[in-house]
């Protein structure tokens, strides 16, 4: 049985990208730990924008997306339950077993950031996000070039940072509901580029690590 569990959080867009190397990116993602794969929608959310349906319908279309991501991944993947988890007692059950655990979003309305943390919180993991910048910044990289990459960040002020951002499509690198679900759990958190050779190993990477200040 392995003694460290680990959530990541990868992007549905992440898994597009690296669809000509997927057995890669499967690879990176196991080590002698194990890890519980949250998978997002990436640009399947298009099918929810194209839906006539309501807004609850169209979170489930959008939830059956990130779980077409979780099934391309396990195909790839050894030592991994077979099935995806679709409740929190599915999530516990795989877990005991001590495999390498694939799966998609759990409820409506809930970012890919926001359903990791809720299964770290759940199984007292690590959290590792992956995104398409090194980390934490100040303002959008990709957009301004004077933005300053935050090495370590307190929860309190990321929150402050990230609040009011909680629509789907619109997330900054960490949406709010992820935010206070670390916070209220104290999540051991890193936030990292999701390039292969840094999913193995996202501690040595460049990275961004979330601190929580002592309690008094």
């Amino acid at each position: 049985m392995k003694n460290e569990t680990i959530v990541y959080a990868v992007g549905g867009s992440i898994v597009q990208e690296n669809l000509d190397q997927l057995q890669d990116l499967a690879s990176a993602l196991q080590s002698d730990k194990q890890v519980v794969i949250v998978t997002g929608a990436g640009d399947l959310n298009r099918y929810q924008t194209a839906s006539s349906g309501n807004k609850g319908e169209k979170d489930l279309i959008g939830i059956k997306a990130t779980r077409l991501h979780a099934q391309t991944i396990l195909t790839e993947m050894d030592e991994t339950y077979g099935k995806i988890p679709e409740t929190p007692e599915e999530i516990k059950e795989a877990a005991s077993t001590g495999q390498n655990i694939v799966m998609g979003g759990l409820v409506p309305g809930y970012s890919t950031d926001a359903v990791a943390a809720t299964v770290a919180e759940l199984l007292d993991a690590k959290l590792y996000i992956a995104t398409t910048v090194d980390g934490i910044y100040t303002d959008d990289p990709q957009k301004n070039q004077e933005a300053e990459k935050i090495d370590s960040i307190n929860i309190s002020r990321l929150i402050n940072m990230v609040s009011g951002e909680n629509k789907p499509g619109t997330y900054s690198v960490i949406d709010e509901s992820a935010a206070r679900i670390i916070q209220r759990s104290k999540i051991k958190t890193l936030v990292f580029k999701a390039e292969i050779q840094n999913i193995s190993n996202p501690e040595t990477s460049s990275h961004t690590t979330i601190e929580f200040p002592e309690e008094k």
